[in-house]
């Protein structure tokens, strides 16, 4: 499964819906976040050997661990992240529409997204 094969199933509507609630407060940033994802529907994936692995993340500050990909596993274009496989380590138990939702946010503000992006990528940034 990628990122790619996701977006096909889910509508925009749909992820704000799991963003909200994993990410609270976050309303505010529907229109940059359509924008971006009306990008990578249209986007085709560049095949990659590489992996998106979600696990259980220790937070350094606090001590609690998350569940998420490190955030190295977004530090690339869109194209290529679009077709990156994902896998989830055996104790992590998130639904594919969790995985989308997240995957979003962490490609908004850690890839490297095309020029027609700037814009809302400014929007989301100043917040």
């Amino acid at each position: 499964m990628t990122i790619k094969d996701l977006i096909q199933v889910y509508d925009f509507n749909e992820v704000m819906s799991v963003v909200k609630d994993m990410f609270p407060g976050t309303e505010k940033y529907r229109k940059p976040l359509q924008k971006a994802y009306e990008i990578l529907e249209r986007l085709q994936p560049v095949s990659s050997k590489k992996k998106i692995v979600y696990q259980l993340i220790e937070d350094p500050d606090s001590g609690e661990a998350f569940m998420g990909a490190p955030d190295d596993s977004f530090r690339s274009s869109w194209d290529v992240l679009l077709g990156k496989t994902i896998i989830q380590e055996k104790d992590i138990d998130l639904t594919d529409i969790e995985i989308l939702a997240n995957s979003l946010v962490n490609l908004c503000f850690l890839g490297k997204y095309p020029k027609e992006f700037e814009e809302a990528h400014q929007q989301l940034v100043k917040g």
